[in-house]
């Protein structure tokens, strides 16, 4: 099991900036990861590596190795040169994966879409996580992949994005536990509102997500499986406080996931 950062836990700090320091890229967020002491890092669509030249790719890999942390890729949508090309990527990075974003609600195109991706997934090898992204419900992504069959096909269950859905997040990690290959683990409180309710994020730990039965579900450690985390802020009053908050948030919830995981800090400080 590796205890990684998913690229969207520095939402704010990639932004593009409203002071006069430029927005966190990818090797300076290998940088942090390494400050911090986690694994990996898995590189979302807010620092899209396709997007980079051969020599920002090429530092970036030798960082990764240099300080011995895995880059794992992440993609979205089923574009099909851009999913040959993450197929690509990830074969240069050594990734153990490619963790992907459907991006569509239709179930009949989601199918055909990883359908023509598997031949070149077996070619590479390379399992497949695909992400519960709230643009379909839990038990229909379910369904698609388990219709397909092929053990490359898994998933990067996440424990809040379907609530967009009113889902409850036990039962969407539940339905996709069985395929697991990727953890991503964000809390997440419920706000009451003037007229209804809002929904937002917290620190892990923090919220209302049953954290211990969500890992007994998908049982990362005793399975060898990935987690990543994640989370959703609100901004704070200033561009400054909000970047502060974020790695103090980031902070935190490496501490309690530790703790949760049963690591111990030692083994992971630089």
């Amino acid at each position: 099991m590796r205890l990684g950062l998913s690229s969207f836990i520095y939402r704010y700090a990639t932004l593009p900036t409203r002071s006069d320091a430029s927005p966190m890229g990818p090797t300076t967020m290998l940088r942090r990861a390494y400050a911090l002491g986690v694994d990996a890092v898995q590189f979302s669509d807010n620092l899209p590596l396709h997007m980079l030249d051969a020599d920002t790719l090429s530092a970036l890999r030798d960082l990764g190795a240099e300080l011995g942390l895995g880059i794992e890729v992440g993609a979205r949508g089923l574009e099909r040169p851009l999913l040959e090309r993450y197929v690509e990527l990830a074969g240069y990075f050594g990734s153990q994966a490619l963790r992907l974003v459907l991006d569509e609600a239709e179930p009949e195109r989601a199918r055909e879409g990883l359908t023509w991706l598997l031949p070149r997934l077996r070619d590479a090898q390379l399992p497949l996580a695909i992400e519960n992204h709230g643009s379909m419900p839990v038990m229909r992504l379910a369904a698609i992949v388990d219709a397909l069959d092929d053990p490359l096909l898994r998933f990067c269950v996440d424990t809040a994005n379907n609530l967009i859905l009113l889902e409850r997040p036990l039962e969407t990690v539940a339905a996709l536990a069985p395929r697991a290959l990727q953890l991503h683990l964000k809390d997440y409180v419920v706000e009451k509102e003037p007229v209804g309710y809002r929904i937002t994020g917290c620190v892990l730990g923090e919220g209302s997500l049953d954290i211990a039965a969500a890992l007994e579900q998908v049982q990362p450690v005793q399975r060898g499986l990935d987690v990543y985390l994640e989370s959703w802020m609100d901004p704070a009053p200033t561009w400054g406080d909000t970047l502060l908050q974020e790695e103090r948030w980031i902070a935190r919830c490496i501490e309690q996931a530790r703790t949760w995981l049963g690591i111990d800090h030692t083994e992971n400080t630089p």
